[in-house]
C-alpha cells in the first residue's frame, strides 16, 4: 500500500516514513503543499494520504481536496499541532500532534481494509 507523506517538517517527515515503511507500508514524501500538488499533477498514484495541514504554499485541507478529485475514495489522515477550524474531506480522520505511529499506521490499516 502506498501512503503519500505531506510534511514540511524534515524530522516529523521522516519519523513518519521510516514508521510507515517499518510497518510495511510503500512511503512517498513531499516537503510541502505545493509538491505535493505537483506530484500529483505528474501522476503519482496512492492508496492514503497522511498530511500535515499548516503548510506553506498549499495546505493540508487544500492537498486532501486535490488528491480525492482524482481519487474520490482515498483516506486522508490529517496531523497537526494546531487547533484549527475544521475543513477535512469527508472521511478524512484528524489526529493531533505529537502523534504515536501506531496511532497512524492503524487507522491506515482501518482505512485501508
Amino acid at each position: 500500500m502506498k501512503v503519500l507523506v505531506v510534511e514540511d517538517d524534515p524530522f516529523v517527515r521522516e519519523m513518519a516514513v521510516a514508521g510507515l515503511e517499518d510497518a510495511g507500508f510503500e512511503a512517498f514524501e513531499a516537503p510541502g503543499g505545493g509538491e505535493a500538488l505537483e506530484l500529483l499533477q505528474a501522476g503519482i498514484a496512492v492508496d492514503a494520504l497522511l498530511t500535515d495541514i499548516r503548510m506553506p504554499g498549499a495546505n493540508g485541507w487544500e492537498v486532501a481536496r486535490a488528491f480525492r478529485k482524482r481519487f474520490p475514495d482515498l483516506p486522508v489522515v490529517y496531523v497537526t499541532g494546531y487547533a484549527e477550524q475544521m475543513q477535512p474531506v469527508p472521511g478524512g480522520i484528524i489526529i493531533s500532534k505529537p502523534y504515536r505511529m501506531t496511532q497512524v499506521i492503524g487507522v491506515l490499516r482501518t482505512a485501508l481494509v
